[in-house]
């Protein structure tokens, strides 16, 4: 959830506007490499600049519903998912499987604290369902996968889906095993979930207090010290020394090293943690 609490507004003026310096050099360049440097070439390539600019615009309503529609989903998913990790058992198995009948044909017939049994009528066999109940961050192991297979063993069950959480490797080997253990991943009933309950206006709201609530020096600086960062700050630095190299401009060469430093920061803050793990 916590990727959807760094967009600032200024991020967004700046995509904005990359946008737009975008779409007027790919327009420029069209015809410049079809016409050469000439002023026809500019022309066709501001009127067609423009003509781009208003087709996205009379598409932009139309564009930010859509995107908003998606939005809505994918942060009801994630919340439902968060609220798995924590509510009982027996409700979050039922609403697991209440969300797979929407895949294929099953009867529900029993709930547990291990799982609801039901009957697959096109397969004539039974089926035990269960919710991994795992943060985000974590995977299924070997040893879980295991676990739940002797319980569809001991009530029964033919085969096993054990949902919103990702497996490691061996855990996928150890589900070919019988009873067969299909692992609906994290990423798939998010899909679900986000379908069936997408996040309404208050939970937004409260999204956004909980951006507000992170707005501290630490929570900045956590941010952008993020070790996934460190790639991208690279990328910039090497465009920006780029630029310096070819237009004799300071501010590119400043901003570059910014850039480097960023990038050796966050790898330096990685090491650090993880040495602290180690611990």
């Amino acid at each position: 959830m916590q990727e959807y609490l760094q967009k600032t507004h200024l991020s967004a003026i700046m995509d904005e506007i990359g946008a737009v310096l975008l779409l007027l050099a790919g327009s420029l360049a069209l015809y410049l490499l079809l016409w050469g440097l000439r002023p026809m070439s500019l022309l066709a390539g501001l009127s067609t600049f423009t003509l781009c600019l208003l087709l996205r615009a009379r598409t932009r309503e139309r564009r930010l519903r859509q995107r908003e529609d998606r939005l809505r989903r994918r942060i009801g998913g994630e919340m439902k998912l968060e609220a798995w990790t924590v509510c009982t058992p027996r409700r979050a198995h039922f609403e697991t499987a209440l969300l797979l009948c929407g895949l294929r044909p099953m009867v529900l017939e029993k709930m547990t604290g291990k799982g609801v049994s039901c009957l697959l009528p096109d397969l004539n066999i039974r089926a035990l369902i269960a919710c991994a109940q795992l943060p985000a961050q974590e995977k299924l192991s070997a040893r879980e996968v295991a676990a739940f297979q002797r319980t569809c063993a001991v009530l029964g069950a033919d085969r096993g889906y054990l949902c919103g959480a990702d497996a490691d490797p061996e855990a996928l080997e150890q589900a070919r095993l019988s009873p067969k253990i299909i692992v609906v991943d994290r990423e798939r009933m998010i899909a679900l979930a986000g379908a069936a309950e997408p996040a309404r206006d208050a939970q937004l709201v409260a999204l956004g207090r909980r951006f507000a609530g992170n707005r501290s020096l630490r929570a900045i600086k956590k941010t952008v010290l993020e070790r996934h960062r460190a790639p991208k700050y690279l990328l910039y630095g090497l465009l920006l020394s780029g630029l310096f190299i070819l237009s004799g401009q300071a501010v590119y060469a400043a901003a570059g090293c910014a850039c480097l430093l960023l990038m050796a920061a966050c790898r330096a803050l990685a090491g650090k943690r993880a040495g602290d793990l180690l611990e």
